[in-house]
C-alpha cells in the first residue's frame, strides 16, 4: 500500500523548523554577547548546505519512490513510464553504476523525470518563481561548498548582481544574513527556507 507522498514533505518541513530553532537560538546568544559575529556566520553557512541538502535528498527519495510505488501523490496525474515489479530493482536501474545522482540544479531532475514520467510530472510542476529559487539557491551553494574563483565569480553576477549590499553582505554569510524585506522581518536565509518549504510541498501534494 502506497504511502502519500506528503509524509516526505511534512518530514522535510520538520526538519527546517529545527534548524530555524537553531537559528534563532544562535541569534539570541550573538545578541547577549555570548558568540561572535564570525560564530554567526559559520552557523549560517552550515544551516543552510543542510537545508539545501535535505532538498536534494527529499527529491531523490520522491524521485525513487514515485517510480517504485512506494509513494503516490495525490493531486497530481503521475505516470511513470516504466513499470517495476519489484521495488528494490528501481535504485540500481535508475543509478546504474553510480553512486549517487545529481537532483540539483534543477535542470537535472526535470530531464530525468522526462525519462521516466509522462510529461515528466510531478516535478515539472514547479513555477518559474520556484525555478529561479532553486537556481539562486544553487549559485550561493556552490560559492560555499566550493569557493573556486568560478563559483564565486557566479554568485557574484546571478545572486548579487547590482545590489545595493554592504561589503560583508556581498559574502556568502553576509547575504544569507541580509535583510530580504522589513514587512515583515525576513533575511534572505528565511527566504530561501520558506521558497524550499514551499517546493517540497508543490512536488509531494
Amino acid at each position: 500500500m502506497p504511502s502519500p507522498a506528503t509524509t516526505l514533505s511534512s518530514n522535510f518541513s520538520g526538519h527546517l523548523r529545527y534548524l530555524e530553532y537553531t537559528r534563532n537560538k544562535m541569534e539570541r546568544l550573538l545578541t547577549d554577547g555570548v558568540i561572535v559575529t564570525r560564530d554567526i556566520n559559520q552557523v549560517y553557512i552550515g544551516l543552510y548546505l543542510e537545508a539545501i541538502t535535505s532538498l536534494e535528498t527529499l527529491i531523490e527519495a520522491l524521485f525513487l519512490g514515485l517510480l517504485s510505488g512506494r509513494f503516490t501523490v495525490e493531486s497530481q496525474a503521475v505516470e511513470p513510464l516504466v513499470s517495476f515489479k519489484n521495488r528494490t530493482a528501481v535504485r540500481p536501474i535508475l543509478f546504474r553504476d553510480r553512486n549517487y545522482l545529481d537532483w540539483l540544479p534543477y535542470g537535472s531532475t526535470e530531464e530525468r523525470a522526462q525519462q521516466f514520467f509522462r510529461d515528466g510530472v510531478p516535478f515539472s510542476c514547479l513555477g518559474d518563481r520556484e525555478r529561479q529559487l532553486i537556481r539562486t539557491a544553487i549559485y550561493l551553494r556552490n560559492a560555499i561548498a566550493h569557493k573556486s574563483r568560478h563559483s564565486l565569480e557566479m554568485f557574484e553576477e546571478r545572486v548579487l548582481g547590482n545590489q545595493n549590499l554592504m561589503p560583508h553582505e556581498r559574502r556568502p554569510a553576509g547575504y544569507l544574513r541580509s535583510v530580504f524585506r522589513t514587512s515583515p522581518n525576513q533575511n534572505r536565509y528565511e527566504n530561501f527556507i520558506q521558497g524550499m518549504a514551499y517546493i517540497a510541498t508543490t512536488l509531494c501534494s
